[in-house]
């Protein structure tokens, strides 16, 4: 097991080995956050698609969706995430 020190809950844990798919992002990725912090990410990933309505087809939903990412793992400057925690419906 390959161990690598975690900026997301700062301790040391089991690297990401399988594939991520996230482009230029994947290496900064696997060089700082644990798979078990991946895992949790991968379940919110899900949360701020459907509480942000996101639009994956679109660039600016993508963009969105990166922010979060990255401010979730703690890879970026944080992001208002009040959204999510009021189980925010944008309007109609």
């Amino acid at each position: 097991m390959t161990a690598v020190q975690c900026v997301t809950c700062g301790q040391q844990g089991e690297a990401i080995t399988d594939p991520i798919f996230m482009g230029k992002l994947e290496a900064e990725i696997k060089a700082k956050v644990c798979k078990n912090c991946w895992k949790k990410w991968e379940s919110m990933r899900v949360m701020v698609i459907n509480e942000y309505q996101v639009n994956l087809g679109e660039e600016s939903g993508r963009e969105l969706v990166k922010k979060q990412m990255r401010a979730f793992l703690k890879l970026g400057e944080p992001v208002d995430t009040s959204k999510l925690d009021q189980n925010y419906r944008p309007p109609q």
